[in-house]
């Protein structure tokens, strides 16, 4: 039973009945004298459950208890401290609660006012925002790692398209340079025959002076077409080469565009050759650039491919133009070709990885891909395409001159 006092203290207007918070009271020994039906809801209990029982029965945390004790003889209260009570199905409710003595005209502490707050919602909502936010930390560790094996993945398929490059490079250079060397091994087998067929007749003492005249006259012919067919495999090895380096190793340095272009376009001659295309490249003869040298190759040799692969029918006739300018503090590129053009479908991707109309055909859907990304990534500038079905496509390259 109450007293008069807790009775009219309970009637006031600080515990209000219907309040969405629990209320309830305690003695100085920590026995519940009140609840309020919010309190019940919060803990589970019917009201004469709890009645005349400690409070600590109830507590999950004696520790904050303790806590809460000192707050109230300090100041006479405690505000929005958290805790945890005990359901009586057993579970653990998270609360906030605020606590105001309650003495009688002397000072004396006749009781101790307890509202609560049930947190469980919003220790539920923080567990899972806090597993929200670990699994997107995770989350955000794979895409990191998925971006990095896509980065190691595209530097390896650049790799891969540079081999495949240099593998038709190798077999550029077989084709270009098997005409002058199998000239040469012609001649000097024949050389060869007749020095040995001269040693004889000298030996055996018949050498007439009209053979040994002939003998020099065939021997000055055969020394200039193999003099001739050396020097002109040697030029190709060279430009082969040089080729073949900027391919491999990503140098860095002055190039004349001119000059390097024509050993680009020598390099992929026999593609060029067997497929019957006309290729036009206009550039100044002074025109220089300090770039990636195996960049420039894999961007005009995939251009020059694609375009052969894609623009034009087997053996149909058709044009490339390739001019490149400066104009200010950029080079400009200009790729184009009077083929079949692209379709409005497929304009859009064809710098996506892997996309290609040539699936199951050899193509790989990577040249333009590739090109992209030296373009944008390697040389720090810009490509754009321009194509209407039917009558061509161009592409225009910036790059900026550092």
């Amino acid at each position: 039973m109450l007293d008069a006092t807790q009775t009219d203290f309970i009637d006031s207007e600080l515990i209000i009945t219907n309040s969405p918070d629990g209320i309830f009271l305690i003695t100085p020994d920590l026995k519940i004298c009140y609840v309020n039906p919010a309190f019940c809801n919060i803990l589970g209990y019917k009201a004469e459950e709890i009645l005349g029982t400690p409070i600590t029965d109830y507590l999950g945390d004696l520790s904050i208890q303790k806590a809460c004790d000192i707050e109230l003889q300090k100041h006479g209260y405690c505000y929005d401290q958290e805790t945890i009570f005990k359901h009586k199905e057993g579970f653990m409710v998270h609360i906030s609660k605020n606590v105001h003595t309650i003495c009688d005209e002397e000072g004396n502490l006749i009781q101790i006012l307890v509202t609560i707050r049930d947190l469980s919602k919003l220790h539920k909502l923080n567990s899972e925002l806090e597993e929200s936010k670990n699994l997107l930390e995770e989350n955000n560790i794979n895409l990191e790692k998925t971006l990095d094996d896509l980065r190691n993945t595209q530097k390896q398929l650049v790799e891969s398209e540079k081999l495949a490059s240099l593998g038709g490079l190798v077999a550029g250079v077989s084709h270009e340079i098997n005409t002058p060397l199998g000239i040469s091994v012609t001649s000097s087998s024949t050389m060869c025959r007749e020095i040995s067929a001269l040693h004889k007749k000298f030996v055996a003492n018949t050498l007439k002076r009209s053979e040994l005249e002939s003998f020099f006259d065939r021997a000055d012919k055969n020394c200039s077409i193999l003099n001739s067919n050396l020097q002109r495999a040697s030029n190709l090895v060279h430009s082969f080469k040089q080729v073949a380096v900027d391919q491999t190793i990503d140098d860095y340095r002055m190039i004349n565009l001119k000059e390097y272009m024509n050993e680009i376009l020598t390099s992929i001659g026999p593609s060029i050759k067997k497929s019957g295309i006309n290729v036009d490249f206009q550039c100044d003869d002074d025109l220089k650039l300090k770039t990636h040298p195996g960049a420039i190759y894999q961007i005009i040799s995939n251009l020059l491919l694609n375009a052969i692969t894609h623009a034009f029918e087997k053996d149909q006739d058709g044009n490339i133009l390739i001019k490149i300018e400066q104009s200010g503090d950029r080079i400009m590129m200009h790729f184009s070709d009077d083929g079949k053009g692209i379709s409005q479908e497929n304009l859009s991707q064809i710098f996506t990885p892997f996309f290609t109309t040539r699936r199951g055909m050899g193509g790989t859907g990577l040249g333009l891909s590739i090109v992209y990304n030296l373009v944008t990534g390697t040389l720090k500038g810009s490509i754009a395409v321009d194509s209407t079905e039917n009558s061509g496509t161009q592409f225009s390259i910036t790059i900026p001159v550092f």
